[in-house]
């Protein structure tokens, strides 16, 4: 009689489990090396004319970066912005035509939030009759415009550039809702536990 060997399968590791399993190991070597670097600083000193330094160094770059450029946005903002923007497109993992348009589609989706937030505002003041009227204009104007944008590129893309435009415009009238509604959540949550 022969002996049957068993045959031991391992599955392979998912990619995410690789991902967090490196995370996590970088982590615990950052935190190692931080704790190091502490308690030596801590006992000896070793650092502290080139600590003072940088200390000086961020001060001063700091208050260059809080400057305000355009509105109340400072150089520091957008040096973040920009940063992230390259980032995002050297990456060997991003699609870069992808992330372009879903980039230009996320800024049509806030720019949606900010015009549908600041007409529901104005508009709300001048009675129900008005918003009602002008949320339907709105409504209307939005739908002429996705189909400009839409019909204006190839036969091929059309559908799916609707599609994504009136995501995003949807979406941003969600979130301008979600605002609205955490808002008035918080006024008569205060008017609540102020009574």
């Amino acid at each position: 009689m022969q002996k049957q060997r068993m045959v031991v399968v391992r599955k392979p590791t998912s990619r995410l489990k690789r991902f967090l399993s490196r995370l996590t190991y970088g982590v615990i070597i950052m935190l190692i090396v931080g704790a190091a670097f502490l308690i030596v600083q801590e006992l000896f000193h070793p650092f502290d004319i080139v600590l003072d330094e940088a200390e000086v160094t961020l001060a001063r770059l700091d208050r260059t970066l809080n400057q305000n450029l355009i509105s109340g946005v400072s150089l520091g903002t957008l040096m973040v912005i920009l940063a992230l923007v390259v980032v995002s497109i050297i990456s060997k993992g991003v699609h870069t035509r992808q992330y372009m348009v879903s980039f230009w589609r996320g800024i049509l989706s806030s720019g949606i939030f900010m015009i549908s937030d600041a007409f529901y505002r104005y508009i709300r003041r001048m009675g129900l009759v008005y918003y009602s009227a002008a949320l339907a204009l709105f409504i209307a104007l939005m739908l002429i415009l996705v189909e400009i944008i839409s019909r204006s590129g190839s036969v091929q893309d059309e559908r799916e550039t609707r599609t994504e435009l009136l995501a995003s415009i949807v979406s941003g009238l969600v979130f301008a809702l979600l605002v609205q509604g955490g808002e008035a959540l918080i006024h008569y949550l205060s008017r609540f536990l102020g009574a």
